[in-house]
């Protein structure tokens, strides 16, 4: 079940069935481990942003960008990093939601991946949107259409050019009303959202068809051409019931009532205000009903009826104090969420790169290392790996118990950072292999060290750790003149210690 854990919860959230979802997801965790266990938490995070429960859907999204570190899996951990960055965005958090999908974006850039970039681009467009940082915005939304054109599904492809368009929305929003700029952006999104809403028609994307439908009816009315706007939403309102998109059909009412009353006919848009609040009172936002009640004022005031504006308008004082309670609230939510965010990230960060074993590094810290000092090897610096096995192993645990093993493995790990200087790294690869990544280094340099190494671990004190406990190590060492890149320089470490197992264990070899 954990393998398909991700689509049947997405496929419960799209039909609305978000309390099934999240005990869908809460239920594959009880045993899972691993990838599994990774799936299930970004499982559980969608599902707990659908629901609005923004903490629990961040600390289970870190929670899967951590385990996904651990088991070396790049794309998974920004799966985890994009399901987080959602819960702070669900939370009005949009800041701190691009700082970590910036970090996605750089992570994607630095490995080629296509799809990645292009998801946390968009995300990164939609926040800085509605941060207003509308420039910074429309270039991340380009660049992200660009690449689903290249590597996206349909799909993908529609979702990037709705939120690019909505970037442009935005952007004219924030101009001045008789701004000649203005005009002519929203002239040019006419044909855009029409062709939107035609592309989506042949995808049977039916709900962003109606959305682009209903976005182009927007601007129309921002045009000033508001008896075909009018046309439009009124057209528009049987496939929102139809669909069950019902904040969409609010909406579209309180639109049509502005197309209405710009129209000067009060009476039918005092009609369409009315319905709008009745669909948008069972789930609206208290700004959309705020805008169709302040509506619905200036239609009644045209209409004469003084008292039935002023009730609509107290109506609306009660929703801003309720929305300015409401800000509050959400004010502490995302503190909250920074608080933990920083909390979580600052413990896992650790964990990360952390053997809990030994205190040494793991391999995520290894590769961070190695992102770090190879770009060196090109203006003429040095380095060399020295790849480290004890010989035998299983046959320590098994003869003297695993507790005596785990007390080998740490003082090993003792002796390596003993021999480490500062820009050195010493890590535990995997089970009773270790590696020294020593910068600066030649291969001969790389070699000593490691001759050291084997010696150290061969006549160290072992008896007193158990008596006739005796420990030695194989070695292959390999520097970045015979190989550049991080696999391919393990890969030639590796097939050394094997050539050094193979010639009688307890020994270094860093040729051949």
């Amino acid at each position: 079940m954990s393998d398909d854990i991700e689509a049947q919860a997405q496929r419960l959230i799209q039909r609305g069935e978000i309390e099934r979802a999240l005990a869908l997801a809460r239920e594959a965790l009880q045993d899972a481990v691993g990838v599994p266990r990774a799936q299930a938490l970004l499982a559980l995070a969608d599902a707990c942003n659908s629901a609005g429960r923004f903490a629990d859907a961040l600390r289970a999204a870190l929670s899967a960008d951590a385990l996904y570190g651990e088991l070396g899996d790049p794309v998974g951990s920004s799966e985890g990093l994009l399901r987080a960055a959602a819960a702070l965005r669900g939370a009005g958090d949009h800041a701190a939601a691009v700082e970590l999908l910036e970090r996605v974006e750089q992570q994607a850039r630095l490995r080629g991946d296509e799809p990645r970039l292009a998801q946390a681009l968009r995300h990164i467009g939609i926040n800085s949107s509605v941060l207003g940082r509308h420039q910074h915005a429309l270039s991340c939304l380009n660049e992200a259409e660009a690449l689903c054109r290249r590597v996206g599904t349909a799909a993908d492809q529609l979702q990037a050019r709705l939120s690019l368009l909505n970037a442009h929305n935005r952007e004219v929003e924030a101009l001045p009303p008789h701004d000649p700029m203005r005009q002519r952006v929203l002239s040019g999104l006419v044909p855009a959202w029409q062709a939107l809403a035609d592309d989506c028609a042949a995808q049977d994307s039916l709900r962003l068809r109606a959305m682009s439908l209903g976005n182009r009816a927007i601007t129309l009315h921002g045009l000033g051409r508001d008896e075909e706007a009018a046309a439009e939403l009124r057209a528009l309102l049987p496939e929102y019931r139809a669909l069950g998109m019902k904040p969409n059909e609010g909406l579209c009412l309180a639109e049509w009532g502005h197309c209405l009353l710009a129209l000067n006919r009060p009476a039918e848009a005092c009609e369409q205000y009315r319905a709008a609040l009745v669909v948008l009172n069972e789930g609206g936002t208290a700004e959309d009903r705020i805008a169709a009640l302040e509506g619905l004022a200036h239609a009644e005031e045209a209409l004469g009826d003084t008292a039935a504006a002023l009730a609509a308008l107290k109506q609306v004082r009660s929703l801003e104090r309720q929305s300015s309670a409401d800000t509050a609230q959400r004010a502490v939510l995302r503190r909250e969420l920074r608080i933990e965010l920083a909390r979580l990230t600052s413990q896992w960060a650790r964990e990360a790169t952390e053997d809990p074993l030994t205190g040494l590094g793991n391999r995520r810290a290894l590769q961070a290392w190695l992102v770090e000092h190879l770009p060196r090897v090109e203006r003429g610096e040095s380095l060399a790996l020295v790849l480290l096995d004890l010989d035998h192993f299983k046959q320590i645990n098994d003869r003297f118990g695993h507790g005596v093993g785990d007390e080998v493995l740490t003082q090993v790990a003792q002796l390596l950072g003993e021999g480490c200087r500062g820009h050195d790294r010493a890590v535990r690869y995997g089970g009773e292999e270790f590696v020294l990544a020593l910068a600066g280094a030649s291969r001969d340099a790389a070699t000593e060290v490691a001759e050291r190494v084997r010696q150290a671990v061969a006549g160290h004190g072992w008896t007193n750790v158990s008596p006739d406990l005796r420990v030695t190590a194989s070695l292959g060492v390999a520097d970045a003149t015979e190989a550049a890149e991080p696999q391919a320089l393990l890969t030639l470490a590796d097939k050394r210690l094997y050539a050094a197992k193979l010639a009688g264990r307890n020994r270094v070899i860093a040729a051949g």
